[in-house]
Order: C-alpha cells, then structure tokens, then sequence
C-alpha cells in the first residue's frame, strides 16, 4: 500500500535543496515503542499493525543506508517514557505510559531491565552500532534531556531529518523544537506513522485519515518541508555537503 501520508504532500514538496550539513534523526525507534510497544501496552498492537501496514520501517532503513553512504550522522534518540515516579496529570499519552510501569515507590528507570530493554535500538532499521548515535530524551520531543542540541553543534549539523515514530506528536513536536534552536528541519512523511488510539474517545473509523490530513497539510508546513523518503534519498546521494568539524577540543 502507498504511505497514507504521501497523498498530502505539496506538489513541489520535492523542490528544495538539503542546506549546510544534515543529520538523520530517527524518533522512537525503540523496542519499547515503535519496535514492539512494551511501553503503551494499550496502544501498542494497533500501532503495530500500522506501522507494519504503511511500510515506515523500511523507509527509515532507506534513509539510514543513505545517510551511512553518505557518511552522515545517524542519531536514534530513544525515550525513557517515565523518567521520574510521577507523570503529568493531563493527557492520553501520559496515562497510557504510566500503565505500564509500576507505583511511583517501586519506580527505578536506572535499574530496570523492563526500560533498558525497551530503551533498545528496534530491528529492521540498518542501526550500526560502530557508527551511529544513540541518545535518550524525557519523554515526547527528542530536545528534552537528551543532548541532541548540544550533539548538532558539535557536529556542525544545520539541518535535521526527522522521522520515526509517531508523525502527529513526536515528529512534529521535534520540527517545532527545532525552529527555536535555529535547526532547520524536514520530515520524510513516510518514514514515520499518524497514530491514533483506537481506545481515544470519540475515535471513529476514518479518523486516521482527518489527523493525516491535518498533520502533512497544515501542521508540519507551516515548521518544517514535508517530503518523501525517495526525496531525501536522491538529495542525499547527488548533493555534497560539509565535512565533520574538528573535535580536538573535546575529549574523545
């Protein structure tokens, strides 16, 4: 099946140029989410089904082959979805975490097999342990307690592409943090995954469709380029691009 997402791209969604030096950044691909969803257990299979469906995660693969040909950085940031023994009061997405973990007392995310485990790289995606990145964000917006601002300067990375999961909360979350910090950003719209809770209230059939809309129309327009993985593919292959910065001033 075509990626429901491609059908709103912009007719010219293909005609840009990748400025200065870009980083693949992969959300969430983690066997505790995408790779498996240990950590929203509710959620977990009918986003399994979806993300088996539209084929993202081997758009993903496409882009990290690329970028490792290309020999640009690869960072997958993974969440630690309860970082501290108490969540937020407001929001599905928070609850759904939280029923998946223990009380707050018996809360430890250090010394649990159950988040290391989850916390892992998810199969099918290229990860290279020998030359990607892996960093660890607090628990939507991959900027949060992760280190990825300070991981681009270093790197000299202007420009992020983002994908992963889920398209209408992480990954968009992650174009509009990255405008602030000066990043520019561009979602490769099927590499990622519009995820809607069958468990949501009011949920309909074709609900899916209306957010997708919404999401690739207006939302990530209005912050970031929407584009294709094939795009960015055939960018990354035919453009050239700046070298990795010096890094004697840090400690290797």
């Amino acid at each position: 099946m075509e990626h429901p997402s491609l059908k709103y791209l912009r007719k010219e969604h293909a005609n840009f140029e990748i400025v200065g030096r870009p980083a693949l950044l992969l959300n969430h691909m983690q066997k505790g989410l995408a790779g498996g969803g240990t950590f929203i257990p509710n959620w977990g299979p009918h986003a399994a089904e979806g993300i088996k469906a539209c084929g993202m995660v081997d758009n993903c693969k496409k882009l990290v082959d690329a970028f490792h040909e290309a020999d640009l950085p690869v960072i997958f940031c993974n969440a630690i979805p309860k970082p501290l023994p108490y969540m937020p009061a407001y929001g599905d997405l928070p609850k759904e975490q939280n029923a998946a973990f223990p009380p707050a007392a018996q809360h430890d995310p250090i010394k649990s097999e159950f988040v290391r485990k989850g916390c892992e790289v998810m199969d099918g995606v290229g990860f290279d342990p020998e030359r990607d990145y892996v960093i660890y964000n607090w628990h939507v917006h991959p900027f949060t307690c992760s280190g990825l601002d300070q991981l681009c300067r270093i790197l000299g990375i202007n420009t992020l592409i983002i994908c992963g999961f889920a398209q209408n909360s992480v990954c968009y979350s992650t174009c509009v943090v990255a405008q602030d910090y000066w990043i520019n950003p561009i979602m490769a719209v099927d590499a990622s995954y519009i995820c809607v809770q069958l468990q949501k209230e009011g949920y309909y059939e074709g609900i899916d469709e209306v957010v997708t809309e919404a999401v690739i129309r207006v939302m990530i327009n209005d912050l970031a380029r929407a584009t294709s993985t094939d795009a960015i593919v055939d960018k990354i292959k035919n453009g050239t691009f700046p070298g990795e910065p010096d890094h004697s001033t840090y400690y290797m």
